[in-house]
């Protein structure tokens, strides 16, 4: 298949599989926060945060280890040497923090410590089985999969929170359950014991995992503490109201972030399978060009229409949380951006590079936000985010060239960074008139860079 196409039909499988499910809990947001306080969101999205952190160490990354290793798999034995090698690996890491987590608890005495260990641990499990179905090329039944996680979790969150009443509890109950559920019935779905052999466990295979996984481990878990940092920094030194806030404006950054992995879980297969093909190069800088000012245009678009959107979405008292988004939604786009250079990085099976980066970028998140905290707030938060994700940028932006030539069309930076800042003083003057300028520019801005695409878009729809 032509890869190109692979990129595009897989991208089309997961985004079907996952966006109706995301449009629905992201328009549940007026549900949650009416029913949810500031402090109790703020609570939520903490504990979620810390099990986030956690769950690398756990896994040891197996997930990544597994779908990169079974994209070069030829044969049925080969995959059952590298799922059943890396299981022994999962279990173990589960064994040792189901040891150190439940005596933590008990000496913690922390009402959500339960709740977190759980969700940690069925966590990893639907992390390997998803990785599972993507290393062994079945795309579709990974949308079903994520299709599954997402609407379940919906339905249990509006049974739990609107109709019990039971507030944060609810929404950990949720996710727990849901990450049971469809894990038991993916494992007899697709019978995965039948990629078991633990006579084929190979001590030499567990070594390449591991050495690959290893250095993703730093990347995964600076990416967390440049999230998490925050929600610390914010909790101890304004309190969970202020985590709250940070959570809700946090919610459209998500969104689109949520477009973006459609992308990026598709990107990492096609960017292995395209190496060493004569047009490796052209493909890649194809993907590259159109990829960034879909993902910018993105950024205007939602920056210029967010006080009109958030106005109809959120419950009045978060109102604050809008003045966060725009520079959140641009700290996303150069992590997403950042992303695509990973691809290529574990495309060549060089993670080393993509921990060193993020583990620079995350200390220093956690110095800006120390240091502004008291004169700035919530936007010290926001701000030492941006910083962070455009180090790694400018960091992974240098070292790809080791592998591909990536070209940079000067003049559509000049007008991306002319729109930006025209767009966020127009959006910070908090103005009718120049809310409407603002999104004038913003449409104006995403049809220029994105013609080429539109227009292959709509030849393809009308011959279809």
């Amino acid at each position: 298949m032509n890869e190109k196409k692979r990129l595009i039909k897989n991208t089309g499988i997961i985004a079907i599989g996952n966006i109706s499910t995301k449009l629905v809990s992201f328009f549940l947001l007026p549900l949650y926060t009416t029913l949810l306080s500031a402090s109790e969101y703020g609570v939520f999205d903490y504990i979620l945060s810390i099990a986030t952190f956690c769950v690398p160490f756990v896994s040891v990354l197996m997930d990544e280890s597994i779908f990169r290793f079974l994209i070069d798999c030829k044969k049925q034995e080969e995959k059952e040497k590298v799922i059943s090698t890396s299981l022994i690996i999962v279990l173990t890491g589960m064994t040792g923090f189901a040891l150190i987590g439940i005596p933590v608890m008990q000496g913690l005495h922390y009402h959500y410590t339960c709740y977190a260990t759980i969700y940690i641990l069925l966590n990893v499990v639907s992390g390997m089985i998803s990785a599972i179905l993507r290393g062994i090329g079945r795309t579709d039944q990974y949308a079903l999969f994520n299709f599954l996680l997402g609407s379940i979790q919906i339905a249990l969150n509006v049974l739990f929170i609107a109709v019990f009443h039971m507030g944060v509890d609810g929404m950990l109950l949720a996710a727990i359950l849901t990450q049971f559920f469809v894990s038991v019935i993916f494992i007899f779905r697709i019978r995965l014991w039948r990629y078991f052999n633990f006579r084929i466990v190979d001590s030499q295979m567990a070594k390449d995992l591991i050495v690959y996984s290893l250095p993703l481990i730093p990347n995964k878990v600076s990416w967390t503490i440049i999230n998490l940092s925050d929600r610390i920094i914010l909790m101890n030194w304004l309190g969970s109201k202020a985590t709250g806030l940070y959570a809700v404006s946090y919610k459209f950054p998500n969104l689109m972030d949520t477009v973006y992995g459609f992308f990026y879980q598709s990107w990492k297969e096609s960017s292995a399978r395209v190496m060493g093909e004569d047009l490796q190069n052209d493909f890649y800088n194809n993907v590259y060009e159109t990829l960034k000012k879909f993902m910018y245009a993105l950024v205007l678009g939602m920056s210029a229409f967010m006080p009109l959107v958030f106005r109809v979405l959120i419950n009045k008292n978060y109102y604050e949380a809008l003045l966060y988004v725009p520079i959140l939604l641009l700290a996303t786009y150069f992590a997403n951006i950042s992303g695509f250079y990973g691809g290529i990085f574990t495309a060549y099976k060089d993670t080393k590079i993509m921990g060193t980066t993020t583990l620079t970028a995350a200390i220093l998140n956690v110095a800006i936000n120390l240091l502004m905290i008291h004169k700035f707030g919530i936007y010290a938060a926001a701000i030492s985010t941006l910083a962070a994700n455009f180090v790694i940028y400018l960091y992974r932006r240098w070292k790809v060239s080791k592998y591909v030539k990536l070209s940079e069309n000067k003049k559509n930076i000049v007008i991306s960074i002319a729109s930006t800042f025209a767009i966020f003083i127009l959006f910070y003057s908090k103005n009718t008139l120049c809310m409407c300028i603002s999104c004038f520019i913003a449409l104006l801005y995403a049809g220029v860079m994105n013609k080429t695409l539109i227009v292959t878009l709509w030849n393809q729809m009308r011959r279809k």
